[in-house]
């Protein structure tokens, strides 16, 4: 087992468990670095774990042992770093301030964000689609959920991807620490401006609660920095796997350019093939059983989400996509109490991202081979370094 979650990120060697990843079976230890943990791969049990009150996200663990915790303590004092009983009022009060007609109210301003980042590169015929769209669609939305002047969204872009690199040196763990205290102290300064002056954002619903002592002030920082970085990093992922996964598969491709609606029914489909989470960290609270196998209190578990999307017990041909598929119980989002609380809006953004894509530029095509495609080296995050594409350039608007 790990020695404390810390080290979660330090033992994830991607060539190491490469051999091991994807194979469907009981849980199952492996060791790398001198490191043992559990890799659960089938669907039930992942399933299992991920819902198990025993059971409890690196964050939350490591704050219930009185250990620091991983992601230079993004999560600590937020909903995945905390079990009930706080875990409980956090998301209760959340619920409140993240309702679904906010989220709802939203897609008109989705729509209209989407529309302008598009018409700014129609001219060209060509594009990054990271930069272009899956990142700054999703951090503009969240900025404007929040409050956060959009106009800082490159610094927070930047200390986002410090704080979520792999700490495997000294000198990165010392930069990703570095960004989490200019993020907080930024979060800190702004939801004490809404605090004096209160506005129809998501921080002043935050401070509001604060100010009936049913969140502390450092819960509402903390839970906005979170969000701030949860609310755009791995959505912006998601948007650009899904883009990529469909130029990859064209008879798929040409399901969605015949029936751009069907991104909405496919949106399932598309976060089981090609969500973000590749691999998901659980610590054990106390003494458990999954899929038949014991596993002691304090030991770690890696739960591989690419093999639970692949189960053959559950997905026919899973290797395949197939926007056609009921794809609605994939585990992307998590299960349980813990099942995050932003995936409406996440769901709105990818289909309306996905979907205007298709009607705006229907010979959307790669700008270079799938073999040269860059992807990130997170190890838990499946992520695109960049997506070149490209379009029929479009004349702008009033062109003669």
């Amino acid at each position: 087992m790990a020695d404390t979650p810390e080290e979660e990120l330090r033992i994830l060697d991607p060539q190491s468990v490469a051999e091991e990843l994807r194979k469907h079976g009981p849980p199952r230890q492996i060791t790398m670095h001198g490191t043992t943990a559990w890799l659960v791969s089938r669907y039930e049990d992942v399933r299992d774990c991920l819902g198990h009150p025993g059971m409890s996200p690196a964050a939350a663990y490591a704050a219930s042992q009185g250990q620091s915790t991983p992601v230079s303590g993004l999560f600590e004092d937020t909903l995945p770093g905390t079990n009930p009983p706080q875990h409980t009022r956090l998301r209760r009060l959340l619920a409140k301030a993240f309702t679904a007609r906010r989220v709802e109210s939203l897609r008109p301003r989705v729509q209209e964000i989407t529309d302008t980042l598009l018409d700014r590169i129609a001219v060209d015929g060509r594009a990054d689609l990271v930069t272009a769209l899956a990142i700054p669609l999703p951090m503009q939305v969240i900025c404007e959920l929040l409050g956060v002047p959009i106009a800082d969204r490159t610094e927070f872009h930047q200390w986002a991807d410090l704080m979520l690199m792999p700490p495997l040196d000294p000198d990165t763990a010392a930069r990703s620490q570095d960004a989490a205290t200019k993020l907080w102290t930024y979060m800190e300064d702004l939801a004490e401006a809404r605090r004096k002056a209160p506005e129809d954002d998501l921080i002043s619903d935050l401070m509001s609660a604060h100010e009936d002592d049913r969140l502390s002030h450092r819960e509402v920082v903390a839970t906005a920095r979170m969000m701030l970085i949860a609310g755009y990093e791995l959505t912006g992922s998601f948007i650009s796997n899904a883009v990529f996964s469909l130029l990859s598969q064209p008879d798929q491709m040409e399901l969605l350019r015949k029936d751009p609606e069907l991104a909405g029914r496919g949106l399932e489909e598309l976060l089981r093939h090609a969500g973000p989470g590749i691999l998901v960290v659980r610590f054990a609270n106390e003494d458990v059983e999954i899929g038949s196998v014991p596993i002691r209190a304090g030991d770690q578990v890696l739960l591989d989400m690419d093999a639970a999307h692949s189960d053959p017990a559950h997905f026919t041909d899973g290797e395949r996509l197939d926007l056609t598929r009921d794809s609605a119980v994939h585990l992307q989002f998590g299960h349980g109490i813990h099942y995050c609380i932003g995936a409406p809006l996440a769901r709105v953004e990818g289909q309306i991202a996905l979907e205007s894509l298709v009607r705006r530029f229907p010979d959307l095509r790669l700008g270079v081979p799938a073999s040269e495609i860059g992807h990130s080296k997170n190890p838990f995050i499946r992520s695109l370094t960049a997506l070149p594409v490209e379009f029929e350039a479009q004349r702008p608007a009033g062109a003669g």
